[in-house]
């Protein structure tokens, strides 16, 4: 990167409206179960992104919410949480939505509808871009592919870092995988980049390793085993903070929003990864409602 920019994290990615129903236990295939409570929240990785890069560095979000009521309320609380919402439109659908289950243990399940996120558009993504000059820009896959590689792309023209938490699950190109610095994943999104069935039992650090000789850094995020740094050639493990999670909805965006925010104030990646994990820990200690 070139110049003395202001730390700033532009974030291009997803705002959802989060339906979240709280059950004893995840049902089997076919089976009914009741749920013991019910709540919606703010959510979209590309949001929860921007949250928690904004609580360290200037952030600004790009993405699409709808013209309805849960587009209006997710521009407030972005905005609340001093995240930039500039350059997030409206269109005249509704907001995304997903639909989260959540067990005692903390433990949930995603389904995931766009809606709004799918308008996004490369053009909006470039011209956003051009105006806030981000040092960082952190992307994931909940917008179409065309808004991740024009960022991708903006980001090489400009001497900008790119960081892609390549999420949820879908293939990556070429292109990403040489501009992404780092990607960021987890170990079935890993598996599913390197072609690696779980049958094969790799273990983790070569699976990390992997990953590294294929982009210029990379972070195989574990849960509890903590996550994989790989740069250089070179695997490194970051243990894993113990906490007893309540709610680990957000943990990954978490992770990825700090990173970002620590790798535009050209923090070391390993250091960066310590204090990403530090503040991933800490959210899922919180409930929804509180933070």
């Amino acid at each position: 990167m070139s110049g003395h920019r202001v730390p700033t994290v532009a974030v291009v990615g997803s705002v959802n409206l989060d339906i979240v129903v709280t059950l004893d236990r995840v049902p089997a295939r076919g089976e009914t179960v009741f749920g013991t409570d019910y709540s919606e929240a703010h959510g979209g990785k590309g949001a929860n992104q921007a949250i928690g890069a904004g609580r360290r560095v200037p952030t600004a979000l790009i993405a699409a919410v709808g013209t309805d009521t849960a587009g209006g309320a997710a521009l407030k609380h972005l905005a609340d949480r001093r995240v930039t919402v500039k350059h997030v439109t409206q269109q005249p659908v509704p907001t995304g939505r997903a639909f989260i289950t959540v067990t005692p243990d903390g433990e949930n399940a995603i389904t995931v509808l766009p809606l709004a996120n799918s308008l996004l558009t490369a053009d909006t993504v470039t011209t956003a871009l051009d105006d806030i000059r981000p040092a960082a820009v952190l992307a994931q896959r909940e917008t179409p592919d065309e808004t991740v590689h024009a960022a991708a792309e903006w980001c090489r023209d400009h001497g900008a870092r790119f960081i892609l938490n390549a999420s949820p699950i879908a293939p990556v190109s070429q292109f990403l995988l040489t501009i992404a610095d780092p990607l960021i994943v987890n170990e079935e999104e890993a598996l599913g980049i390197l072609k690696i069935t779980a049958d094969d039992q790799v273990p983790l650090k070569r699976v990390a390793a992997q990953l590294g000789s294929l982009t210029a850094s990379a972070i195989l995020t574990a849960g509890s085993d903590g996550a994989y740094v790989v740069q250089a050639g070179t695997v490194t493990r970051v243990p894993a903070t113990r906490v007893d999670p309540v709610d680990t909805t957000g943990a990954g965006d978490e992770f990825a929003g700090t990173l970002a925010a620590e790798l535009a104030q050209r923090t070391p990646l390993i250091e960066a990864a310590i204090q990403a994990g530090e503040a991933s820990a800490a959210l899922i200690q919180v409930p929804r409602d509180d933070r």
